[in-house]
């Protein structure tokens, strides 16, 4: 099981007093950042803890909102149809979405950024949660 602990985190240079892993989670390299914002670190490493000792739950959380979120619009808006690009199912689409990084701020705001396999262009498409435990809200980056 992966935890982390202040030991192995390293400062992130591009944000002050911001910090930076890579976890391996199921075979793949995740990038893990944590900018503990108005809180201590280790609350910061409380939250980021609780989110990869219950992974897939929190995951499965946030790629069902981006798929609830991006899905019909994809087959409505940004498929190529005249390039024979079929309308995606859920789970389809969801085999498009690899998960690259997860951001945690202070001890309640969490990101988990899925690269889209060019579905949108290429951008990143977020699941984010504000409270530490629900994934409500999403965002296009990029």
């Amino acid at each position: 099981m992966n935890i982390i602990t202040k030991e192995n985190l390293k400062a992130n240079p591009d944000i002050e007093n911001a910090y930076q892993t890579i976890l391996k989670i199921n075979e793949q390299d995740i990038d893990i950042s944590l900018d503990p914002d108005d809180v201590e670190i280790e609350k910061t490493i409380e939250l980021a803890n609780k989110i990869i000792g219950n992974f897939e739950f929190y995951e499965g959380n946030a790629r069902r909102k981006i798929v609830e979120e991006y899905l019909e619009n994809y087959n409505d808006n940004w498929r190529d149809e005249e390039e024979g690009e079929p309308e995606l199912d859920e789970k389809a689409f969801s085999k498009n979405l690899t998960l690259t990084s997860i951001s945690f701020l202070s001890d309640s705001s969490i990101d988990f950024f899925y690269s889209e396999n060019g579905m949108y262009g290429n951008h990143s498409l977020i699941a984010q949660s504000f409270d530490g435990e629900n994934f409500d809200d999403t965002t296009m980056y990029g």
